[in-house]
């Protein structure tokens, strides 16, 4: 027995050192942050999905049969309810920190991202977002301040020396302060080549360090939404092709890590537009493939992990009653709601909608109510009454959100578009509601057990063996 029992121990040190010794430190690193991304807004989008809505032929997302899985808290030091900065400055530097800072703890003492120190070890480095470059996730990667101050932000991220660097376009290119320097030129003199869309990135993906935003450079928001965009027109997918393709070729540095935020989820689901965030999940979901396919060919040296930054909006699968699921509904929003409400009050400004039907034609055309979606005589009442008050007497109030101000008869549609689809929204603003993770990949294993969001780039520490 006793003999039994040193061979079996002495198998078992074997087995240990020879897992420890293969068990290598990733070479790649993906981090995708899905911003605003909670566990309803990835089960609604997969079974948009499942009821036959496939894209490019895939039936499932992705990152859902990656083999490790948790549940992540996201509350701020001083909020249970958290924002993109501090939550972003949690999953960047492994600290929580107050509502507003970014890359700082609650003392505003600068904190170190996981990126700067991978940074120092030699590693690439990308930063890749289909919002503003300089908002609250990409910043918490590679800067130390508070959010408002956004020229700042943009000058830490041309001292952050990162490799590359993409998203719509940057919020703030001059100071207040005269004497400094007009930000493209800040970059410029710290050796960033800026490129403008698609065709700028061809011209110039052999330059040392760069720059990538919108071809529009009067473009002072996100990308436009995956529902509307263009298909000539920059998106999520397009930056993390470029990035993986800029950072894998620079042969000098040991590998890369690349960040990649899906801001426009956040941004949809602030004023409850489920078919705009639905598409913006899609889009996410297809810039992890692109990661996944770069995995195939790389098993043993990548790493990919998928979370949200904090929950918006409080949406929930299933509204009121038990009844089915209509998600096919979602393919009769041919655009966002924000656009739609642009372009109803600009059509009620010019006189072009004087009538209910022709408000309503607007509406069928363009959420598919009436058309395509049953709707009965008092839900059409209802939205009759918003337009006499809307239009007829101009006393309704625009439903005023984080990102857009709507009009109020395009508001109470997409509501009933939501209600007809059978999802239910609780809030304008973001929850302390935990969000999923997903890791798949070398060394992926060791965040099995994780439960906040702090522990994710502790975790990459230990892994990269960052003190």
């Amino acid at each position: 027995m006793k003999t039994f029992s040193k061979k079996w121990v002495a198998a078992l040190l074997i087995l240990l050192c020879s897992t420890t010794i293969s068990a290598k430190m990733p070479k790649y690193i993906f981090y995708c942050i899905g911003d605003g991304m909670s566990f309803s807004h990835v089960t609604a989008t997969q079974l948009y999905y499942e009821h036959g809505n496939y894209h490019n032929g895939e039936e499932s997302l992705i990152f859902l049969d990656f083999p490790v899985r948790s549940a992540i808290r996201t509350y701020a030091n001083n909020s249970l309810i958290t924002c993109s900065a501090a939550a972003g400055t949690a999953l960047a530097t492994g600290h929580k920190t107050n509502l507003e800072h970014i890359g700082i703890d609650p003392d505003k003492k600068p904190l170190t991202s996981i990126a700067k120190q991978l940074r120092d070890k030699g590693y690439g480095i990308g930063i890749i977002t289909s919002g503003q470059l300089d908002d609250a996730t990409p910043a918490a990667f590679y800067a130390t301040q508070m959010r408002k101050e956004a020229y700042l932000i943009g000058k830490d991220g041309a001292d952050s020396q990162f490799d590359f660097l993409a998203g719509s376009t940057v919020r703030r290119l001059y100071d207040t302060i005269p004497e400094n320097p007009y930000l493209f030129d800040y970059y410029q003199q710290k050796g960033y080549t800026i490129c403008r869309g698609p065709e700028g990135y061809n011209a110039h993906k052999n330059a040392d360090k760069i720059l990538l935003l919108d071809a529009d450079s009067t473009l002072r928001s996100w990308l436009p939404y995956f529902i509307e965009r263009e298909p000539d027109q920059m998106g999520l997918e397009f930056m993390v092709q470029a990035g993986i393709e800029k950072l894998y070729n620079n042969k000098q540095k040991k590998g890369f890590f690349m960040m990649i935020e899906a801001a426009s989820i956040d941004h949809a689901s602030h004023p409850r537009d489920l078919a705009t965030a639905i598409k913006e999940t899609i889009e996410f979901d297809q810039s992890i493939r692109i990661a996944y396919e770069f995995y195939k060919k790389h098993p043993d040296e990548t790493l990919i992990i998928v979370t949200a930054d904090h929950e918006t909006g409080g949406l929930t699968i299933g509204e009121g009653t038990l009844r089915p699921l209509y998600m096919e509904y979602v393919n009769y929003q041919t655009m966002s709601k924000e656009s739609l409400s642009k372009l109803f009050s600009k059509m009620r400004q010019t006189g072009e909608i004087d009538t209910w039907e022709k408000a309503k034609k607007i509406l069928a055309q363009n959420t598919g109510l009436w058309d395509k979606i049953p709707v009965n005589a008092g839900e059409e009442a209802q939205l009759m009454q918003c337009y006499y008050e809307t239009v007829q007497k101009k006393s309704s109030k625009k439903e005023i959100t984080l990102y857009t101000n709507s009009e109020p008869l395009i508001a109470d549609a997409i509501a009933l578009l939501n209600k007809k689809i059978g999802v239910g929204w609780t809030t304008f603003s973001h929850t302390g509601s935990f969000v999923p993770f997903y890791a798949i990949g070398s060394q992926a294993s060791l965040f099995g057990t994780l439960n906040d969001n702090t522990e994710i780039p502790n975790t990459l520490r230990k892994i990269m063996k960052i003190k």
